[in-house]
């Protein structure tokens, strides 16, 4: 349908040639700037032997030469391995372990990161370093660096020479790479968060990633025509499925270091910013910032949120905020993006818009949702059972094709989430199937105990897990944040779920903190949440 990943980057290019593509800070990239890059990049990668089918993993921050270095990989007829660039060490070294990747290209600021991840991976004979404007002299220092800092005598990075990034693409020429690549080429490999477990790697070719994000993007994010759209959310995460639809429109996309709620508000003054895709935490952030009214936000016609469920208390106190500019999306890593909560859903006027804010919206119209039981049957209207979904920007494989059937199965993409459709085809996210706390033989849904305790007005934040306990195997912890200058006890908590859920989904004790941890895709880790009360045990359940 969209042709290879290169062959709809060209034709943006193309059509837009002169028009800004990027801006960061104060940078600025016009649509045939950017084309010449990733040329660059695709011809550099051929020169140092990079071949087709190639894997090379990406550690860049949200910044000028991601989109462009992205695009050459591409070009280069190699396979993106994409780096989150809040992973720590060893999550970085099973990325690139897991994908077989033979190339690094990586940011400066992740030296120390890089120095340490490299030693026993021998698979990866070429680094290039983009410097944070120190050139070819730090390059060669962090390569000294980093084989001074590999155990034993002799190591793989005792061969390698670090690029450094700007010297060596700058020197290649900008003519198109001579690389012919198919749709069903393998195009991407992400990997999968880890809330639950190691990070999976999942395979893309050309086709399924264009339909994963250019066709979900267009049909999500209302993109218009001249779009600017800011991207502080990791281009790693979700935001990247609007990078090329905002092209498509001729739009700009506009690079943010960061979720910093005050830089997001100062550029979205500054740039006339459109549109914007955050976390549902940044949305908490942003109704609770002091200084949020002083800001001028008219040009802002859209907010996507996704990556977790919002409670529909705070959603309903956002769209008093900011008028009907929000969008929710659901979506995984191995499904693609499945369903889509749009602005004109997003209502308070009537007992049905209220009670379908807690959805995840309806099914995208190109994908097939079903609800399965334990035996992957179809259940009926209603019913909760497990979220399946089919269509054709989902997984083609795990890296480890063994690991297939975990989420594979006849077609269809099991995401293990629990959920139900109502009889006007609304999906309900109940809750993750891993998350969910098994307590005296009850079930317990995180997410409903979540939703109450957000309701409470002292409450900004709040995460439900399940601890060890003698007698009932599980018992339901929650961990809060409260608002500003609010103060709320342990006990008025407590009591408050009970009289909205009953004696079961109550917490049996909170704990209150400064802030949430929060995994590299920036949702809530709940596994960081839960390990120091399970450390010890052979399995986390009761």
């Amino acid at each position: 349908m969209w042709g290879t990943l290169p062959e709809v980057f060209d034709r943006v290019c193309l059509y837009y040639a002169d028009s800004t593509a990027i801006i960061d800070d104060d940078r600025r990239l016009t649509y045939r700037q950017m084309q010449s890059w990733a040329n660059r990049v695709a011809n550099g990668l051929g020169a140092l032997g990079v071949e087709k089918g190639d894997r090379v993993g990406l550690l860049l921050p949200n910044n000028l030469e991601f989109i462009p270095t992205q695009h050459g990989i591409w070009k280069a007829g190699a396979v993106l391995v994409q780096m989150p660039t809040r992973s720590a060490v060893g999550g970085h070294r099973t990325i690139l372990g897991q994908a077989g990747a033979t190339t690094l290209i990586y940011h400066a600021q992740f030296d120390a990161v890089v120095a340490e991840l490299l030693n026993g991976l021998p698979a990866v004979k070429r680094v290039i370093r983009l410097a944070g404007g120190h050139g070819a002299a730090a390059a060669a220092a962090v390569s000294a660096a980093a084989v001074s800092a590999a155990a034993g005598p002799t190591t793989v990075l005792d061969a390698l020479d670090v690029l450094d990034y700007r010297t060596f693409f700058d020197s290649q020429p900008d003519s198109p790479p001579s690389v012919s690549l198919a749709e069903d080429d393998d195009a991407y490999v992400l990997f999968t968060s880890g809330s639950t477990g190691e990070p999976k790697g999942v395979v893309n070719s050309h086709f399924t990633w264009a339909h994963y994000s250019i066709t979900a993007g267009l049909e999500i994010a209302d993109i218009r025509p001249g779009e600017i759209f800011a991207h502080g959310a990791p281009l790693t995460h979700f935001t990247q499925i609007f990078v090329m639809p905002t092209f498509l429109r001729g739009g700009v996309n506009v690079m943010l270091p960061g979720l910093d709620v005050d830089v997001l508000l100062r550029t979205i003054e500054k740039e006339r910013v459109t549109a914007t895709a955050v976390v549902p935490t940044i949305v908490y952030l942003l109704l609770d910032h002091p200084g949020r009214t002083s800001f001028d936000l008219s040009s802002l016609n859209t907010m996507v949120y996704a990556g977790s469920p919002i409670a529909p208390e705070r959603l309903r106190e956002a769209l008093d905020a900011f008028g009907p500019i929000f969008v929710q999306t659901y979506a995984g890593t191995e499904p693609g993006y499945v369903s889509c909560l749009r602005k004109e859903d997003h209502r308070v006027d009537t007992e049905q818009g209220v009670r379908r804010l807690a959805s995840a919206g309806r099914p995208i119209p190109y994908v097939k949702v079903t609800i399965q039981d334990e035996r992957d049957r179809p259940l009926l209207v209603g019913e909760p059972g497990e979220i399946c979904s089919r269509q054709l920007g989902q997984m083609l494989t795990y890296v480890d094709p063994t690991r297939n059937a975990e989420a594979l199965r006849d077609g269809w993409v099991h995401t293990g989430d629990i959920g139900f459709l109502d009889s006007d085809g609304f999906l309900y996210i109940v809750d993750r199937k891993k998350d969910m706390v098994v307590s005296g033989g009850f079930n317990v849904f995180p997410r409903q105990v979540e939703d109450v305790l957000l309701t409470h007005p002292a409450v900004a934040q709040a995460a439900v897990v399940g601890v060890p306990h003698e007698k009932w195997g599980e018992a339901v912890l929650a961990v809060v944040v409260a608002k500003p200058s609010e103060t709320v006890r342990e006990g008025d908590l407590i009591a408050y779920v009970k009289r909205e859920l009953g004696s079961v989904p109550a917490p049996k004790s909170i704990v209150f903190c400064d802030s949430l941890p929060v995994n590299p895709a920036g949702k809530v880790d709940k596994k960081a949440i839960r390990a120091p009360y399970w450390a010890g045990r052979s399995r986390e359940i009761g």
